[in-house]
């Protein structure tokens, strides 16, 4: 986490300020062009932010500082065509998603509950996105461009600048045991407007090489802001584990008497995978006995929100290693 964050202070403000116009303005989908001096000079304050905080995202990965032209000149650093694109080349955070989750905020078409608001945000021009256009017309020419400041506009400057306060916090958030109840991500991460969606992890096919590729999920990675993962440590112990109880089982079928008279007597049988063995031979009960789970079932796994950075979620591991 960055020690010394301005940011998230002055997009609360922002927020809280988004959500009063909801004292004076029902919104719905049917109220989204609704325009306002007030909602300018918010698009502008929000996008001047989002300049800022891409800025600095854009230095932290190593980004060049005096940037040069086609010429070899140098030039100014632009926040959307260097910024947001070096970010979207790392994170590719133009296919983010937030939600919409303000009890004040009636809206009932999905685009309008569920989007991502830095698509196109990382082009110029009328290639890029609608808010940002809009942000550029109120900031030059307020009263000929008025009716671009709009509550669409405001709404997905501001989903813009959350996800980008997110990624700037870099925070690795505790969620603890799995199974208990009370434990869980609370997908807000501290906004009254908005979720972000997340990408689960924790569903794993256990096996002596395990990694990214065990993970079994029908989640959506790159629309996710955080993964929901076990910790590394937790995620070691699972494996460490499952290679005990693997080893008991192979030891337990190949010692089973029962597995073995019926391979003597039966020689035109095809031995499969245990699990599949066991079931030809003596069914669930047979699987029962060959199958060890005393060490999984003593696990004490803990789990974790990660952002979304596209790297690696788990380490890799193998028998190999040991």
């Amino acid at each position: 986490m960055n020690e010394y964050n301005l940011y998230w202070s002055v997009y609360k403000n922002l927020e809280k300020e988004f959500l009063e116009l909801a004292n004076f303005i029902h919104f719905s989908d049917d109220q989204l062009k609704v325009y306002s001096m007030h909602i300018a000079d918010l698009i502008v304050r929000c996008s001047i932010e989002i300049e800022s905080i891409s800025k600095e995202l854009y230095f932290e990965l190593g980004g060049d500082k005096n940037p040069l032209d086609e010429n070899g000149n140098k030039r100014d650093l632009y926040f959307d065509t260097d910024c947001l694109e070096l970010l979207e080349s790392k994170w590719h955070i133009t296919k983010k998603h937030v939600i919409v989750s303000a009890p004040t905020f009636y809206f009932l078409n999905e685009s309008n509950k569920i989007f991502a608001p830095l698509h196109k945000a990382n082009k110029r021009g009328s290639s890029g996105s609608k808010w940002k256009q809009a942000y550029q017309a109120v900031k030059h020419n307020r009263k000929e461009s008025l009716k671009k400041a709009t509550i669409e506009n405001l709404m997905y400057a501001m989903g813009a600048l959350y996800i980008l306060n997110l990624y700037y916090k870099d925070e690795i958030i505790p969620i603890g045991r799995i199974y208990r109840s009370n434990n869980s991500f609370d997908n807000r991460v501290g906004s009254d407007i908005f979720s972000i969606s997340t990408y689960s992890a924790t569903s794993l096919s256990m096996s002596t090489i395990m990694g990214d590729d065990s993970i079994q999920s029908s989640n959506e990675l790159d629309s996710a802001v955080y993964i929901i993962k076990y910790d590394d440590e937790s995620f070691k112990e699972m494996y460490e584990n499952f290679c005990k109880d693997n080893e008991i089982t192979i030891n337990n079928f190949k010692q089973s008497q029962k597995i073995s008279n019926y391979l003597q007597t039966h020689p035109e049988y095809v031995v499969k995978s245990i699990n599949e063995t066991c079931m030809d031979i003596g069914g669930i009960d047979l699987l029962q006995r060959i199958v060890s789970f005393r060490n999984t079932r003593s696990n004490d796994t803990k789990t974790e929100a990660i952002l979304n950075k596209h790297g690696n979620i788990y380490p890799t591991l193998s028998n190999n290693d040991k």
